[in-house]
């Protein structure tokens, strides 16, 4: 795939002769624009983004040939209008400068481009989890388990109590115990380690999720739509596991499907 693309791409500058510049240019567009897309997708700000691209591409037709009162009153509006798309991208803006912020970025980026790069979890800390959510599933506890990959998830997650301890299954079921302090919110996950229970997700506010879902699964794919972290929703009505990441949900029939996909994902 990578081979086609830098191929594609070499034809491009012999035949257009486009400059190393230009390629640049267009290869730092396309990746200011897909992550304002991603951060506003499935939002009521993403009609918003479609008809500001519309209008940019219309600007710029109309400057080719040179309508020059329709290329002036367009680019009034884009001049003008700046600081009202400003306002109305406010959240979009923020969530993007605290993704260019991450000391994380770069590095992703960067594998993103040459190769699946995995996280540091070992073996036994998926069947820990795993053999947690068949216990979960079989009593029908509700479960809220994020696993973080590579981006961090400080910024995404409100509250909670800071822990510090090795992921088994006797922590687990302490912690989801239905009498237990702790089992409100989500655990998360870093690496092998639990370092947060009773953490507070973004709830998603996607029409498209049924209704049937309750708070626990709008939470998991909230946080799946602004991070790459996995979430496991346990569903205390059925007992249903739920697969959730990139905002695609996926019920878990048989556990060692979830072993499976874990290991996919982790190893």
């Amino acid at each position: 795939m990578h081979e086609l693309f830098f191929s594609l791409l070499l034809l491009y500058i012999f035949i257009l002769r486009i400059s190393f510049i230009d390629i640049l240019d267009i290869f730092l567009v396309t990746i200011i624009l897909f992550q304002v897309y991603r951060l506003v997708y499935n939002t009521a700000a993403i009609n918003i983004f479609y008809g500001v691209i519309a209008i940019f591409i219309f600007w710029k037709i109309v400057e080719t040939y040179e309508m020059k009162l329709l290329s002036i009153v367009i680019s009034t509006f884009f001049k003008g209008g700046f600081l009202a798309l400003i306002i109305l991208f406010q959240p979009e803006i923020r969530k993007f400068l605290l993704i260019v912020g991450s000391k994380i970025f770069f590095k992703k980026f960067i594998f993103s481009l040459f190769k699946n790069s995995k996280v540091s979890i070992k073996t036994e800390t998926i069947d820990s989890i795993v053999n947690a959510c068949a216990i979960f599933s079989g009593d029908k506890t509700g479960v809220l388990i994020v696993i973080q990959l590579h981006e961090d998830l400080k910024e995404f997650i409100q509250n909670g109590d800071d822990m510090d301890v090795k992921v088994n299954v006797p922590i687990l079921e302490s912690i989801f115990y239905k009498n237990s302090p702790l089992h409100d919110g989500a655990v998360v996950i870093i690496e092998n380690k639990i370092v947060k229970t009773r953490a507070i997700l973004p709830v998603s506010y996607n029409k498209e999720i049924p209704s049937r879902l309750g708070l626990r699964h709008r939470a998991a794919i909230g946080l799946s739509e602004k991070t790459d972290a996995v979430c496991l929703v346990i569903s205390e009505e059925t007992g249903y596991i739920s697969y959730i990441k990139n905002q695609k949900r996926t019920v878990i029939t048989n556990i060692n499907n979830l072993k499976i996909k874990l290991k996919e994902e982790l190893l």
